[in-house]
């Protein structure tokens, strides 16, 4: 649970937020359109292979990193009733490189976790994270003197790909894919009202999911090629805080918000055996700019 604190941040800021006002700015209009762009946090379980010659890891990458997302989100409202449609698709990307000063190192092969000794280089990781997926939520928003309080259930598909090149003298030694699908279902609940004067709307959901992972070896200096499957379950909270504003003829948003991933692929090597899949806690951080189109 390397990361719920973070979960724990962002309700008590939704909780304890000072200058509220109970108005609701639930639009008028029976249709929105808007589009996204974020800068993002992925904190995700990392990556290990192989030791040095010194007993460190040879290949390493905490998998930490900064990204950028966009996202387009439509809402259709049934407009003197409560119930409206919300259809959200989102991709991201964020890339890390690593590279140790010269070692002598073993790696592990995956295949059967046989020693592969190589002397008198330096190694370099690059890793990749390709993030995307959707969501259809149906809602209810029930104005009240304490602004709109809306609930909800929302169909929900999360795409995790991320492969991992390691070389050691510019030579690939191996190449590692793991795929991981999210599919499953959120509850939605949500507040809008005016904070510090500004319309606002914060939101929070949680998600059950069921979990499969396919995981691909393909081997250059460290020879052979292996593929596997894994299976398991997920749970996810996440939030997000919004308010708008007016600038110039655009209707803008600013969002900041998280994610809380229970279980998350993640690859194990192993000396003497082979590959494993396992699950740790990950975490998805972000903030953006919304534009209503």
């Amino acid at each position: 649970m390397r990361f719920h604190h973070l979960m724990i941040c962002g309700m008590l800021a939704s909780i304890f937020a000072t200058s509220v006002h109970a108005q609701s700015t639930i639009a008028p209009r029976p249709f929105d359109l808007t589009f996204g762009k974020s800068t993002i946090g992925t904190l995700m379980p990392g990556y290990d292979l192989g030791q040095d010659s010194e007993g460190r890891s040879a290949f390493q990458d905490d998998l930490d990193n900064v990204g950028a997302s966009w996202e387009l989100k439509a809402v259709r409202r049934f407009l003197h009733t409560r119930t409206s449609f919300e259809t959200r698709i989102f991709y991201g990307l964020s890339l890390s490189n690593q590279t140790q000063s010269p070692s002598d190192v073993d790696v592990f092969n995956p295949i059967d976790g046989a020693s592969n000794a190589f002397t008198g280089g330096s190694a370099h990781l690059g890793g990749d994270l390709h993030l995307y997926g959707g969501d259809f939520t149906i809602r209810d928003t029930w104005q009240t003197r304490f602004g709109g309080l809306s609930a909800g259930m929302a169909f929900s598909y999360m795409a995790f790909d991320q492969s991992f090149d390691a070389e050691y003298n510019q030579v690939r030694l191996l190449s590692e894919e793991l795929n991981s699908d999210f599919l499953g279902g959120k509850g939605v609940f949500g507040w809008d009202g005016f904070v510090f004067g500004r319309p606002t709307n914060v939101d929070l959901g949680f998600g059950y999911y069921d979990l499969e992972a396919d995981y691909q070896f393909n081997g250059g200096a460290v020879a052979g090629a292996l593929s596997k499957e894994f299976s398991d379950h997920s749970a996810t909270i996440d939030f997000s805080w919004t308010t708008w504003t007016q600038l110039g003829r655009f209707y803008t948003g600013l969002t900041i918000g998280g994610m809380y991933i229970t279980d998350m692929p993640t690859i194990q090597h192993n000396a003497g055996s082979q590959v494993t899949i396992g699950t740790d806690d990950a975490a998805l951080l972000n903030a953006s700019v919304q534009i209503l189109l």
